[in-house]
């Protein structure tokens, strides 16, 4: 979705495109990304009389950012005052909270005669698996053997859960009947692939630190009220194959 944005409150000599003014240009003027992941933007800057400043503002709504820099305004400058061509990276972080917002940043540079150029970037904000997978309690409703064909879940297995942290540690918790081997794996951490499909799960065995599994699920579903999981096995030890398809479903609460 588009948006223009902001006006500065931060008065110059000029806001035009005059011939003595400063030149910039963004590298992008409108970005799309998922939540928590980090871009940056190259910001081109030319003066034939010397850059003073770069003044960035940034709006939520249509409305100016507060939380932003000094309120709402971040001004930085060249390491040498006057210098004619300055590159300055501008790096954001797609904020969770700005899913579905209208997010943009309005960039001035001034010269060290106080005239000024304005461009804008405006930002897109959509919802990461990382995003819906941090957000929510997720309790085990089912477990499949797809490869047998046959349901999996055990009674024991009702109330179990796991809660994925932004930190990259996780918890997992037990219903009130637990099953055997409860408690026998201790479980370090997750993680997602670049392209956010599969996710992996580390544990170590209780008896030995040092033994550690990760299983990789692969992510059929996720949504704010549903996660599917498909991962293999190996259970040849127990005389089946090297390669069981097993699918498992959890539903959303409240952390």
């Amino acid at each position: 979705m588009g948006l223009l944005i902001i006006i500065s409150t931060n008065s110059c000599k000029k806001d035009t495109q005059g011939i003595n003014n400063p030149i910039m240009k963004l590298s992008n003027n409108n970005v799309i990304g998922l939540s928590y992941q980090i871009d940056t933007i190259r910001v081109s800057i030319s003066s034939p009389i010397g850059i003073k400043s770069l003044i960035i503002t940034k709006g939520v709504n249509l409305k100016q950012d507060n939380t932003y820099g000094t309120n709402g305004v971040l001004t930085v400058s060249p390491n040498t005052t006057g210098q004619k061509t300055w590159v300055y990276t501008f790096t954001y972080m797609f904020n969770p909270a700005e899913v579905g917002k209208l997010v943009g940043f309005n960039f001035r540079a001034v010269d060290v005669n106080d005239n000024a150029s304005v461009t804008d970037l405006t930002v897109n904000t959509t919802v990461s698996n990382f995003q819906l997978l941090s957000a929510y309690k997720w309790n085990i409703t089912n477990e499949v053997d797809l490869t047998a064909n046959a349901l999996a879940l055990q009674p024991c297995q009702t109330g179990d859960y796991y809660l994925f942290n932004t930190d990259l540690s996780m918890v997992t918790g037990y219903g009130p009947n637990k099953c055997t081997f409860d408690g026998f794996n201790v479980y370090t951490g997750w993680a997602l692939s670049s392209n956010q499909k599969t996710l992996s799960i580390t544990y170590a065995s209780v008896f030995n630190a040092t033994q550690i599994t990760t299983d990789s699920y692969t992510i059929k579903t996720l949504t704010n009220r549903q996660l599917i999981l498909d991962v293999y096995y190996d259970l040849s030890a127990f005389g089946l194959s090297n390669h069981e398809l097993y699918e498992f479903t959890y539903t959303s609460s409240a952390k």
